[in-house]
């Protein structure tokens, strides 16, 4: 574990010295290759995440999919060994205060067919660091047993791709992750 702990030091650095050098053009970008994605010209339901710290604006690629007319949720918090609950958002709707700064919306409980996940770094095989509460690979995995033909969505900046991310057996892999260069896809 201590590997992971310190490559998350380095990541969160990292993230953030990218972070502060962009003008939110990254995120952008990121959208506009999230919303050309052909996964969404079937997939309706998405799920987001309410940015916090120096993370991707997930906001901007969440306006564009509501004006796009689609399905948007975000994740609600259920307590620190349960997967994540997607409650229905349509940007509109007041959010409360969320653990760990984020934010919740208080609509019905939906399942989301893509998921935008945060990060703190990545790997050509999908791997995919968080931040240690498992919260997501739980979720992934709970999905993923239920038979749920999620679709696990990173959203990055490019520098945050890795050689290499350590693992252990419970992390779940992304389905791909969208940077403002590229969208890499796992098998």
């Amino acid at each position: 574990m201590s590997d992971k702990k310190n490559f998350r030091k380095i990541a969160l650095e990292r993230r953030k010295e990218t972070h502060a050098r962009n003008d939110g053009m990254a995120a952008r970008l990121v959208a506009s290759q999230i919303i050309m994605l052909p996964e969404l010209d079937t997939l309706k339901n998405v799920s987001g995440y309410f940015t916090i710290k120096d993370e991707l604006d997930c906001l901007v690629t969440l306006k564009a999919l509501h004006a796009a007319r689609f399905n948007l949720s975000l994740p609600k918090i259920k307590g620190s060994e349960k997967p994540l609950e997607f409650r229905k958002w349509d940007m509109r709707a007041p959010l409360t205060d969320g653990p760990f700064g984020t934010k919740e919306p208080s609509g019905a409980v939906v399942r989301p067919e893509i998921i935008l996940v945060p990060l703190l770094a990545f790997d050509e095989t999908g791997a995919r660091l968080g931040y240690g509460g498992g919260y997501y690979d739980r979720t992934l995995s709970a999905l993923r047993q239920e038979g749920s033909d999620i679709v696990a969505v990173g959203m990055a900046y490019e520098n945050q791709k890795l050689d290499e991310v350590p693992t252990e057996s419970y992390d779940q892999p992304l389905d791909m992750v969208v940077t403002e260069t590229t969208t890499y896809r796992f098998e």
